[in-house]
């Protein structure tokens, strides 16, 4: 059996900033409403986010047998300041893929478990898990935000059968009636009531990330060319957190 603190310990000893252990029971439509984001239609032309959502929510089907979640946070600061090249924070460092999959793979072999990595390929909601298992909230541009390094994080997780001692408690949720991100957002993609959700086909990151696309002229690019960066920028929790070297 898997014991936490050890755990923990360990995610720390191979470079994570943070570590949380979630049961790896179904996640609710309250915690990731995807089935409702998908009937509005705002996944746009994300048609891969209507497959396999049944593995999205449960991780038993991606992994038969799984009893844990192990999740961790990378985290990576706001923008540099005196750069003005529009590009998201996140693309300002290292390809964060090559980051955190050596480490997981560390852990995994620290650990002396079998699992399953995940880092943004798999059907598996990163940030969803995270929330789950502690290590902040979903605010209400969508993003983890975490109270150490707000939403300027790269996540990622092991899927294993192994049991745990002790799991985590999901985090109270802080965003209360703030509503900076919505009102920040030059194309109105962030909803503001209801379950935190982006219609993608307003989202500038939408069309500067993955399969670059035309923009429609009715899409401000905000003046980004590779991400972007606005909602988080915006965030009452990003304001004291500092570029990281």
């Amino acid at each position: 059996m898997l014991k936490s603190e050890e755990v923990k310990r360990m995610a720390a000893e191979v470079g994570f900033e943070a570590c949380g252990v979630a049961r790896a029971d179904a996640l609710t439509d309250d915690e990731y409403p995807l089935r409702e984001w998908i009937a509005k239609g705002w996944h746009a032309e994300l048609g891969y986010m209507e497959r396999n959502v049944d593995k999205r929510m449960d991780p038993r089907l991606l992994v038969p047998g799984a009893r844990t979640v192990i999740c961790v946070v990378s985290a990576y600061g706001p923008p540099e300041k005196g750069r003005d090249d529009g590009v998201a924070a996140y693309a300002q460092r290292r390809e964060y893929h090559e980051v955190i999959k050596p480490m997981l793979s560390a852990l995994r072999q620290k650990l002396a478990i079998d699992g399953k990595l995940c880092c943004d390929t798999v059907p598996v909601s990163d940030k969803h898990w995270a929330a789950r298992a502690g290590l902040g909230w979903i605010g209400r541009h969508t993003l983890l935000i975490t109270k150490q390094w707000g939403s300027w994080v790269n996540l990622g997780e092991i899927v294993t059968t192994e049991e745990c001692d002790k799991y985590d408690a999901p985090y109270e949720h802080r965003c209360g009636t703030c509503r900076k991100c919505v009102e920040a957002c030059p194309n109105h993609a962030i909803a503001a009531e209801g379950s935190p959700m982006i219609n993608v086909a307003r989202c500038i990151a939408y069309y500067t990330t993955h399969n670059p696309r035309p923009m429609p002229p009715d899409v401000d690019d905000g003046g980004y060319t590779l991400g972007c960066d606005i909602c988080q920028l915006s965030c009452p929790y990003n304001q004291k957190i500092k570029p990281s070297v």
